[in-house]
């Protein structure tokens, strides 16, 4: 009988653990991923100057890879590429052109049609780095920022906001420049929100220091508080690390992040010390009533750290990896490896 009850405790943890397989996307390197309030996955990558779509309804299974639009001169790679967020009712996608413009795609979720694209920045070639975040709000409000050299060619944090689904954005507005002149150059920050709570994570360059810092709004992006910088420690570099880090916002509100300092892995909440994790890169994180899932990328491979597997396993062959909720507290991972998209649930 104990062996019985034993099999079956075993057969039921079967049935009931994640699903470990790995999943063949499409070809292209650069995804980008987000979970709308249904459930439903949403992927955006590169290939060759084409942004391709994909969706999927329980992170194991997608659909086969739609073409949204050809966009010349298109960032790609080393963090850069498109973007995307997911209301119930619309789906966006920004990108930006390697002349500096970013570009915003609108689907309307009833017609299944996207929409031609629009320009978020109101001064043309402006955003030359290349790096944009994106958020969904309330309602079918958006947010975007990105690193912007209006005004003194200086790398700055500015951003713009949808009302209406991505169709149209406001007026840019300046969120933050660097007393000593610029923000660091080329690392890709990151935008969340719940309600109207958003956060944006960007890495800054002050005093020679090439920290991460954090601002963040209650009112859906309208205004933000002092900017803040996350952690104790500092990073004394005279050069672009080329990484961002990650951010994550819990239904709550509450925040956690990941970040690089030289070659160490840390992860802090706000106003709170940082706690050292391991060595890599190009980390990012969700957190769930079991604790954190964090990847990151080293030595070419795709690593973990779960609340199951506090000590990093390799997962995969690749690099730059993305995380996102899924229903039941669930967390899908997507990567690229040798210019193809691959996925994996983790937790």
């Amino acid at each position: 009988m104990s062996y019985l009850l034993t099999l079956l405790v075993f057969l039921l943890s079967l049935i009931h653990s994640p699903a470990k397989e790995e999943k063949l996307i499409g070809a292209g390197i650069h995804p980008s991923v987000a979970t709308d309030p249904a459930g439903v996955v949403h992927v955006v990558y590169g290939r060759s100057g084409v942004i391709y779509y994909a969706t999927s309804r329980d992170g194991e299974t997608y659909s086969e890879p739609v073409r949204v639009d050809s966009v010349p001169g298109l960032h790609l790679g080393a963090s850069r590429g498109p973007q995307i967020a997911a209301t119930a009712t619309s789906v966006v996608i920004t990108a930006i052109d390697k002349t500096g413009n970013v570009w915003a795609y609108s689907l309307n979720r009833a017609t299944g049609k996207w929409l031609p694209r629009v320009r978020v920045t109101d001064v043309p070639d402006i955003a030359k780095e290349g790096f944009v975040s994106l958020t969904a709000g309330p309602g079918n409000t958006y947010n975007a920022a990105w690193l912007d050299l209006r005004g003194d060619k200086r790398n700055k944090i500015v951003s713009a906001h949808s009302g209406d689904g991505g169709r149209t954005w406001s007026a840019n507005r300046i969120l933050y420049e660097s007393p000593a002149g610029t923000v660091c150059e080329c690392c890709q920050l990151s935008e969340v929100s719940q309600g109207e709570h958003v956060a944006i994570m960007f890495r800054n360059f002050l005093d020679g220091s090439r920290d991460m810092y954090l601002m963040e709004s209650t009112d859906g992006g309208k205004t933000f508080g002092k900017t803040r910088k996350l952690g104790e420690g500092t990073w004394k570099l005279n050069a672009c690390p080329m990484d961002g880090g990650g951010v994550f916002m819990t239904p709550n509100g509450a925040i956690s992040t990941v970040w690089r300092r030289a070659d160490t892995l840390f992860t802090a909440r706000p106003g709170q010390p940082e706690t050292a994790l391991t060595t890599g890169k190009n980390a990012k994180i969700v957190t769930t009533p079991k604790g954190n899932y964090i990847v990151f990328q080293r030595e070419g491979q795709i690593w973990t750290i779960t609340p199951d597997q506090p000590t990093p396993a390799a997962m995969s062959p690749g690099g730059y990896p993305k995380l996102t909720w899924l229903p039941n507290n669930r967390v899908l991972c997507l990567w690229e490896q040798e210019g193809a998209i691959r996925a994996r649930i983790i937790g």
